[in-house]
């Protein structure tokens, strides 16, 4: 007596294999969702005038407003170059989050994310990062999910 066993569904599953296999080598989609989440982080810090983990930005001081023209009373709000010069770039190895706005050579970004050493002017910080230039906890676990959805996007990991 012979016994025959008739496996179905194994083209089905060696495609899904190839597909997570290449979702693992081509990871420039990837990189491209990770940079553009990270951009949208910034651009609404920017915009609602909080920090990435929702608190509020200090008020300017009142010598501040007093020295700038100010556009409605935005915080970080002067000639718009803070805002129009972030930008979201993103390789197969990298996303990358980054602005190129200066006043008089002077890169203001930085000191607007992290204050001065002085305590002449309080941070306000737009990108997810701490001083020591980690990501912030929950953005960590949000591009670690933003990784694992892409995974499972079309493949058997779900």
């Amino acid at each position: 007596m012979k016994i025959s066993i008739e496996v179905k569904g194994l083209d089905e599953l060696q495609n899904k294999l190839k597909l997570i296999a290449s979702k693992a080598s081509d990871t420039e989609p990837l990189m491209a969702k990770l940079a553009k989440h990270l951009y949208n982080i910034s651009f609404n810090s920017l915009r609602d005038e909080t920090s990435p983990d929702g608190i509020s930005w200090n008020p300017l001081k009142a010598s501040t407003l007093k020295n700038k023209k100010r556009n409605q009373g935005s915080i970080l709000y002067e000639s718009g170059d803070l805002r129009e010069t972030l930008t979201a770039d993103s390789s197969k190895t990298q996303a990358r989050v980054g602005l190129n706005a200066t006043k008089g050579g002077y890169p203001y970004p930085i000191v607007h994310q992290f204050g001065r050493l002085d305590g002449t002017m309080d941070a306000r910080p737009f990108m997810p990062i701490h001083d020591d230039y980690t990501l912030y906890d929950d953005v960590k676990r949000e591009l670690e999910e933003i990784v694992e959805d892409y995974m499972k996007e079309d493949t058997l990991l779900k």
